[in-house]
């Protein structure tokens, strides 16, 4: 029964507002009434800039990742009879995305689900997020780069899986992966459709005009 009450704890701490804490406590004023009105990472660096956004990305990050850690390397509950650590993980996961405290309206997931990876395969996490800074440099949409790194890591992880020399990439693992994707994708259903209406808002960081400005100056 203990095992299936952590669940619970996990989905409380994935669903932690963390942008809606630093924006009243910061800056006096509600993330939900800006921009996208969503409580995630993108909307947060929009509305509140830089510095809260970085806060608000490590601190949705680490509602994942040290949650799967903690499970996994039997930091706390040793010798314990658990459930598997993505389980708990993908719990935070949905609290993330459906948190109770705002009517199962919250973010999107990625920097959670990036978490969940980092704790549990941190070489795989780390190897997907170049390809993730590319697409959002190319693309300037953070939304394409969120799905498609979501894919990506899928398939590595389906890849590693069939592949059998590490048993962790196991089939909960790739089950769980699948399921982020899925997720993912519907939770920025909405992007896809503005970025069709020409309406999506891009990253302010254009590498084009940064190489047009190095070349000037060079």
């Amino acid at each position: 029964m203990f095992k299936f009450v952590l669940v619970i704890i996990a989905y409380l701490i994935g669903s932690i507002p963390f942008s809606y804490i630093l924006g009243k406590f910061i800056k006096k004023d509600d993330i939900r009434k800006h921009g996208s009105g969503n409580l995630g990472t993108t909307n947060a660096y929009r509305v509140f800039g830089k510095v809260i956004g970085t806060l608000v990305l490590i601190l949705d990050t680490l509602k994942g990742g040290l949650v799967v850690y903690l499970f996994k390397n039997d930091v706390i509950f040793v010798n314990s009879d658990l459930l598997h650590p993505l389980i708990y993980g993908f719990a935070a996961v949905l609290g993330h995305v459906f948190p109770i405290w705002f009517k199962f309206k919250g973010g999107k997931g990625v920097a959670t689900s990036f978490g969940l990876m980092l704790g549990y395969a941190p070489l795989m996490a780390l190897s997907i997020l170049p390809a993730f800074i590319i697409m959002v440099l190319s693309t300037r949409y953070v939304s394409i780069a969120s799905v498609i790194s979501t894919v990506i890591a899928f398939y590595v992880g389906l890849a590693m899986y069939f592949g059998g020399e590490f048993p962790h990439y196991d089939l909960t693992f790739v089950f769980i992966l699948f399921i982020s994707v899925i997720l993912i994708f519907w939770r920025h259903k909405n992007n896809f459709h503005r970025i069709r209406q020409g309406t999506e808002n891009k990253t302010k960081f254009d590498i084009s005009t940064k190489i047009k400005e190095f070349r000037h100056k060079v």
